[in-house]
């Protein structure tokens, strides 16, 4: 049956306006003010380079903001547990499986969209009032351009993890063993380019690594890298960005994960039930 977009819309109002209501993003952004405010009171310690320091510290906020989203809030929301009753899951009953999986990822969706929003408002505020506080010398290049594509790949990243923790929320029940499972996923894609490239280092030398040299390369397929959707270097680069291919291939790659994970959690939630 083919989804029907009016469904999909309607569980997703539902869950913007709970988060809404839960105050999902007004303690997060609350977390974020008081944190880049912290900077603002560090960032003379800096010897150098204060430009790529403060991005960077800026891009960290918003992960660890986005992070903190999707492994409790997005969790809390997704998981199904049977001693917790909550009003979209009992109206998915007359929408199918699919039309609830989809609903539910647009409205978490949505709602971190308008996080990252207001995020990236107020982190360019706060590299803009950096740079109007230290010499030239110190911060002498910031790219909205790069800015804006740095919060386009952590968004991305954001809802291939979305589309995961939905996965997982299928296959197993309860908060708890749904925010193990997709911590684990989370670090074996990050810590896996950093094995496999330690690994091609000394395939050179040692012959016996070319069968792991192997594993780790194929073991990409199921664990993406996040690597690919990081823009944060370009920001303070002057006159430099990055190429047509590299954007590409990163949002290609993030999209192409996003729908599979969304159509393996469609398969999966057809055999479970929503109570």
């Amino acid at each position: 049956m083919t989804p029907k977009p009016r469904c999909i819309m309607a569980l997703a109002r539902l869950l913007i306006l709970d988060g809404l209501r839960r105050h999902a993003l007004i303690g997060l952004i609350a977390l974020s003010l008081a944190a880049e405010a912290g900077g603002l009171l560090f960032f003379d310690f800096i010897s150098r380079d204060i430009g790529r320091a403060a991005s960077d510290f800026v891009i960290s906020i918003a992960w660890l903001t986005g992070f903190i989203f999707l492994f409790f809030h997005a969790v809390q929301v997704m998981a199904l547990d049977e001693d917790r009753r909550v009003i979209y899951s009992l109206l998915a009953r007359p929408i199918s499986r699919g039309e609830y999986v989809l609903g539910v990822f647009f409205g978490l969706a949505s709602l971190l969209f308008l996080l990252n929003l207001l995020l990236g408002a107020i982190g360019y505020a706060t590299l803009l009032t950096i740079k109007h506080l230290v010499a030239i010398e110190y911060f002498n290049h910031l790219s909205l351009g790069a800015y804006f594509l740095t919060w386009l790949g952590l968004f991305a990243m954001q809802l291939m993890l979305l589309s995961m923790i939905l996965l997982f929320s299928g296959l197993v029940r309860g908060n708890f063993p749904v925010l193990l499972i997709s911590l684990a996923f989370y670090a074996i894609c990050s810590g896996l380019p950093v094995v496999r490239e330690s690994v091609t280092q000394k395939i050179s030398t040692t012959e016996e690594l070319v069968g792991l040299g192997k594993l780790l390369k194929w073991m990409t397929a199921a664990f993406p890298d996040f690597e690919r959707l990081d823009f944060k270097n370009w920001i303070v680069a002057a006159n430099d960005f990055p190429s047509p291919d590299l954007i590409l291939t990163g949002f290609g790659i993030a999209l192409a994960y996003t729908a599979i994970f969304l159509w393996l959690a469609s398969l999966v939630y057809q055999r479970r039930d929503l109570q």
